[in-house]
């Protein structure tokens, strides 16, 4: 089986200046894991994931568990202003790992799994044309 029998082909993806906010409503409305970064050219700068939204919360649970033993230091203020502000770009993973649409199974197998990686961009000459996520592989394997 090839990546580009599995793929899902209608593709999210977002700009690197959108907001944290933009991410998690399109995170939640469309059910998916995670979203391509492009360019204005449409080329894959970036992906953002839930992994990297949890990252930003959980940063926010912790100044919080602080400001709770020195409440005058209003740092979960901070940090949630900094949440309704900051932009893809920030804290997107920067290096992609991607596969092009004629590699097997076992590519998606060895990457995700070697890699940790839930979701990969595919590729076709360079430019996107899918999407593999943890739930297409568990799709195509059961």
């Amino acid at each position: 089986m090839l990546v580009k029998d599995i793929m899902t082909r209608d593709v999210v993806t977002i700009y690197p200046d959108a907001t944290l906010k933009e991410v998690g409503v399109i995170l939640k409305e469309k059910r998916i894991s995670g979203i391509p970064v492009v360019d204005k050219d449409g080329k894959i700068v970036g992906i953002i994931t839930l992994t990297d939204m949890l990252k930003i919360l959980s940063q926010i649970y912790k100044w919080r568990e602080i400001e709770k033993k020195a409440p005058e230091l209003k740092l979960s203020e901070c940090f949630e202003k900094e949440k309704l502000e900051a932009k893809v770009r920030n804290i997107m993973t920067k290096n992609v790992f991607t596969l092009e649409e004629d590699r097997t199974l076992e590519d998606i197998m060895r990457l995700m799994f070697d890699r940790s990686i839930h979701t990969i961009p595919v590729t076709k000459d360079g430019s996107l044309v899918g999407i593999i996520g943890k739930r297409d592989l568990v799709y195509a394997c059961f």
